[in-house]
């Protein structure tokens, strides 16, 4: 289940402390320039204002730049940066290939030396939550650190700035999602609260929201959520895919199978391949012993016919509903027309196999476990468990 990251959402700001000093115009024309989409005069602005990174209202702007506007990175040490045209967007350029303007910038280091200078000044520890969240949720930079050590510098820097005063719904948002990472939804749930509090038109957090509150049983607190999300999803049709997903869910959980079932359709006619989702309905029509079963099986089938997790995920939802007959039928179905490499063959006679044995036809069973033992042997290391478990069915099977 993926859970959504804010994207570049905030722009430059000046403080009211600062005003009408040369610094404050300085903040002033690079949020202008940003506003703008010329993200390469703006930091040239603010390199110019601060070339060694001596203030902190300076520097935190450099990095709000870098972090939400870079095109490129270097182990999030250097960054790339380029003055966009009106219809060009960081999301599509991000990682491709291009003219860019280096940038390199130890954040982590800079922030830190700031921030013993000046141990009052809080905006420089959520400006380190805010570099270690990016690194965190990009997955691109700082690669000696473990996600963990990576998810404790978050917390570490977004709580010491929240219990000084300085916060916003994306800090709140972050704390939310590194919970979410370690398994504490009751905890991600109150911080995803506070940023909605915050910025109710902001989507990710009543998406992730909703999210927390589903792992938490709560559906009914879940709903509102999910719905608010789908509608501000509006110009995303993926994330809106995702959020009516979510609301099947959470239907789902309420055991309202007929409102489950809109919602998963209304995901698939934005995504018409949203592997969750095809589960779902699978699972909604297995329960309810519907003629539909098998083509919604079919369906999540023809994703991968190499995917052993579908596997798993088709007889889950068979054997959950005590319906070993049909779920032998449906794999069987699959024989005549399945791909005829080694893994999909393979897999598919395993999982025939299996069944028959569930079914106590050892006879029927025995074949297939011939076929796939001798296609899965030729991409299989010896100690794969799949192997040893066709041994033991070839042995009880004779």
């Amino acid at each position: 289940m993926r859970f959504y990251l804010p994207l570049a959402v905030l722009a430059l700001t000046v403080r009211p402390g600062l005003a009408q000093t040369p610094v404050a115009s300085d903040l002033a024309q690079a949020a202008q320039l940003t506003q703008e989409k010329k993200y390469q005069s703006a930091f040239e602005v603010l390199d110019k204002a601060d070339p060694k990174n001596q203030l902190p209202e300076v520097l935190l702007a450099k990095e709000k730049l870098l972090l939400d506007n870079y095109l490129i990175s270097l182990n999030f040490q250097g960054f790339g940066l380029r003055n966009l045209k009106p219809t060009e967007t960081v999301e599509q350029l991000r990682g491709k290939e291009g003219d860019y303007s280096m940038h390199l910038l130890n954040l982590p280091l800079e922030l830190n030396r700031l921030q013993r200078k000046y141990p009052a000044n809080y905006a420089l520890s959520k400006g380190l939550g805010d570099y270690w969240y990016a690194v965190l949720s990009c997955g691109c930079g700082e690669q000696d650190k473990s996600e963990e050590q990576k998810l404790d510098l978050v917390l570490r820097y977004y709580n010491a700035a929240h219990a000084h005063g300085q916060a916003d719904y994306s800090s709140y948002f972050g704390v939310g999602y590194a919970q979410l990472l370690r398994d504490q939804p009751a905890a991600a749930s109150v911080a995803f609260e506070k940023s909605v509090a915050l910025k109710a038109d902001y989507p990710n957090s009543h998406y992730n929201l909703a999210y927390a509150l589903w792992l938490l049983k709560k559906s009914a607190e879940g709903l509102p959520h999910a719905t608010t999300a789908y509608d501000l999803y509006a110009a995303e049709p993926r994330r809106q895919a995702d959020a009516a997903r979510l609301l099947g869910m959470l239907y789902e959980q309420q055991q309202k199978p007929v409102e489950a079932k809109v919602a998963y359709q209304q995901s698939l006619a934005l995504n018409p391949t949203d592997y969750p989702s095809i589960r779902g309905l699978l699972g909604l029509a297995v329960a309810a012993h519907s003629a539909e079963a098998a083509s919604w099986a079919t369906r999540l089938y023809q994703l991968n016919p190499a995917d052993d997790q579908m596997f798993n995920d088709i007889m889950d939802i068979y054997q959950t509903n005590n319906q070993w007959a049909e779920a032998e039928a449906f794999f069987s179905s699959q024989l005549s027309t399945a791909p005829k490499e080694a893994v999909p063959q393979g897999l598919l006679h395993f999982y025939v196999a299996i069944l028959n044995m569930q079914l106590k036809r050892p006879q029927q069973a025995r074949p297939h476990f011939l076929a796939a033992k001798k296609q899965l042997t030729t991409v299989m290391k010896p100690d794969n468990p799949a192997l040893q478990l066709i041994e033991k069915g070839l042995a009880e099977s004779k």
